[in-house]
Parts: C-alpha cells; sequence; structure tokens
C-alpha cells in the first residue's frame, strides 16, 4: 500500500509541475535567434531588436536624406529602437556571438531565395544576398552590407 501512495503522490506531483515545466521551455524557446552571415555574427531578440558583430568596417547613415559617413570603423550594428536608424553598437566584447561562434544563417533560415537565406523571428528579417551581401531589417529601419555598412 505505500508504494500506491507514493506512486500516487509522484503522479500528482509530475502533473502539477507539468505547466510550469511546459513554461519554462516556451520561455527558452523566446530567446534570441543567433546566426552568422559572412563575416557578421548575429542576433535577434524576442523583442524584434537585431544585432551583429563583426570585423571593423565602415559605415553610413541616412540622415535627412543624406547618407552620412561615421568617421570610425564599427564592429557592430545594432536595430533596437523604432525611433532610430540602424546605429553602431559600443556593448563590451561580442554580445551577438556564442561562444565557438554562430551558426550559418542556412541552419537556421526560415526562407531561401534566388540569392540566399534569410531568418525572420518577432518581426525582424536578416538576409544574404548577391555576391556575399547581407541585411538586416527591423523596428522600421535597416542596414546592408556589400563594401560597406549602410543604414537607412
Amino acid at each position: 500500500m505505500k508504494r500506491s501512495i507514493k506512486a500516487a503522490v509522484a503522479a500528482c506531483a509530475a502533473g502539477a509541475l507539468a505547466p510550469l515545466l511546459f513554461t519554462n521551455t516556451a520561455q527558452a524557446a523566446a530567446g534570441p535567434v543567433y546566426f552568422s552571415m559572412g563575416s557578421f555574427q548575429c542576433a535577434i531578440s524576442s523583442d524584434g531588436a537585431v544585432g551583429c558583430d563583426t570585423s571593423p568596417k565602415l559605415m553610413s547613415i541616412k540622415i535627412g536624406g543624406s547618407y552620412l559617413p561615421i568617421p570610425f570603423q564599427v564592429s557592430q550594428v545594432v536595430i533596437n529602437v523604432p525611433w532610430a536608424p540602424a546605429h553602431p553598437g559600443f556593448a563590451a566584447g561580442t554580445p551577438y556571438t556564442l561562444p565557438g561562434g554562430n551558426p550559418d544563417i542556412s541552419t537556421v533560415a526560415t526562407g531561401h531565395d534566388t540569392w540566399g537565406s534569410s531568418v525572420s523571428y518577432a518581426g525582424a528579417t536578416c538576409s544574404t544576398g548577391f555576391h556575399g551581401s547581407v541585411s538586416c531589417e527591423a523596428k522600421g529601419h535597416s542596414w546592408t552590407y556589400y563594401e560597406q555598412i549602410t543604414a537607412g
């Protein structure tokens, strides 16, 4: 009789814990999506913000209908607020890169076209394109990279 009581208590405990376990799994699934596109190591967060680490590159930002060059090379590009264009990031280290590097975009892609792969998550989309170009769109803004980062 003691074994059946223990089994019943274990079954009840498992049933009571199931919603908590499923909630934790759902929350874990809602974390950032990491991927690489050429020299860019990127992450899209669950709020639709995009950030990418890269080797130092030139960047220009569209302001008032003209593209203004940033007077230094950038190692991060982010779109994290709807009221600002894509801009350099200044976080310490490489916050958008997993230890050992991010998986190639083709392994997490949600779409493919003639030029390459794309990943869409939380309202943001990043993709590879013609001759190794890459781009991201989020929060009403975008950036592209071919020979330099161009933010609009």
